[in-house]
């Protein structure tokens, strides 16, 4: 079990064997089914989450209740709240499967405890930090680009797979932009191809 997660350490860094051994230890899996709640704001959030399989959305509700996706998260990636998992206050964010989705979690205890006895991971983790900070800075340079176009082309050319997976309205959502604009964009797009 967890193959994908040790995997994933091992192309980071050079883990051992009894080091590995305590992913089983530390972490759960927990199978979600398409559009259920991985996280429900403001319910505080415990844990963080590994994507073994599956696509997540993270989305906060405004005062007229009207959602707002911040970002979409794919097979190999980490999730959660974070400044809720590590306050432990109650969480502005939402974590929704929008399909069936696998994911390995562990606890703050857990981890503090696996940082305790394998501190390769602490390091593992300050650098799936400077990723993820990387990955948000990139998603807000180009989130705030002028011409919804360019947010369009900016998306399609990075994360071309959020395309083939995610529901239209999600992905406007993310960008910015009305369905309606999303799909004149997609036409403009094919029909610059032909």
């Amino acid at each position: 079990m967890f193959d994908s997660l040790k995997k994933h350490f091992q192309q980071v860094l050079p883990f051992t064997k009894e080091e590995l051994n305590a992913v089983d230890k530390y972490f759960t899996e927990r199978i979600f089914a398409k559009k259920a709640m991985l996280l429900e704001a403001p319910d505080p959030c415990n844990y963080l989450f590994f994507i073994a399989k599956g696509c997540v959305r993270h989305f906060h509700t405004k005062d007229d209740g009207n959602e707002k996706t911040c970002d979409i998260s794919l097979e190999n990636q980490w999730t959660t709240s974070f400044m809720s998992f590590n306050s432990g206050s109650a969480s502005n964010l939402s974590l929704q499967a929008l399909e069936e989705t696998i994911v390995y979690r562990i606890s703050k205890e857990d981890l503090f405890s696996l940082y305790a006895e394998h501190h390769n991971f602490e390091t593992f983790a300050r650098l799936m930090t400077e990723q993820i900070l990387q990955r948000a800075t990139d998603t807000a340079m180009y989130l705030a680009a002028d011409k919804p176009e360019e947010r369009f082309e900016h998306l399609l050319h990075s994360r071309p797979e959020l395309f083939q997976r995610v529901p239209q309205k999600y992905i406007a959502n993310l960008l910015g932009i009305s369905p309606e604009s999303f799909s004149r964009l997609l036409k403009r797009m094919h029909s610059k191809k032909s």
